[in-house]
């Protein structure tokens, strides 16, 4: 026997969204919680959405929050946690999960910089560029863990397509090429 085949093809597949939404739970410091008013605890429930549709694209390509490739970080040293449930769609919870592998952290670790990057404000300077005029996520992303055993490498991806993200409105009409152009004019000249 001179070569042995093995299956490279399995993998798992399923819907990203169901119809139904799935109860998940997420761990946050109980000193941010407690901070929080009744009502802001409430709603805190229902953020997971509005977080992801406001930093994924920035996420995606921003440096990687662990450097190490073959650990997870968790939160620790971050004092008692508090335990939510939330109701969220399996597709928010898909994206968060690649994310979160993807930067090499845990879910509940990635949702609580998210809510540190909102109560800093960086959404705030952030959305007008990364999500007017386009998509709010890209079409696919791809996680992929590859583990180099010769090289003694370990290393995680996240491609996401497309790359660029182009805008809604076609470029293709005269008037739009025109101010395209005049806007680049304008800040060459800046």
């Amino acid at each position: 026997m001179e070569q042995i085949f093995f299956n490279s093809e399995e993998k798992i597949e399923s819907a990203m969204t169901e119809r139904k939404e799935r109860v998940v739970s997420l761990l946050i410091p109980e000193v941010y919680y407690d901070r929080l008013s009744k009502e802001e605890q409430k709603r805190l429930c229902r953020k997971l959405p509005y977080l992801l549709r406001r930093y994924t694209k920035f996420m995606a390509s921003h440096s990687r929050l662990n450097c190490k490739a073959v650990t997870t970080l968790y939160q620790k040293d971050r004092g008692k946690m508090k335990k939510i449930n939330l109701r969220v769609s399996t597709g928010f919870w898909s994206v968060l999960g690649a994310l979160s592998h993807a930067h090499g952290v845990s879910r509940c670790y990635l949702f609580n910089f998210l809510l540190s990057l909102e109560q800093a404000g960086v959404g705030d300077s952030i959305v007008e560029i990364l999500n007017a005029g386009v998509p709010t996520f890209h079409q696919v992303y791809r996680y992929i863990w590859q583990l180099d055993i010769d090289q003694n490498k370990a290393a995680r991806f996240l491609e996401f397509t497309p790359n660029p993200i182009q805008p809604f409105f076609d470029m293709s009409f005269p008037w739009a090429k025109h101010n395209l152009e005049k806007n680049n004019r304008t800040q060459t000249e800046s």
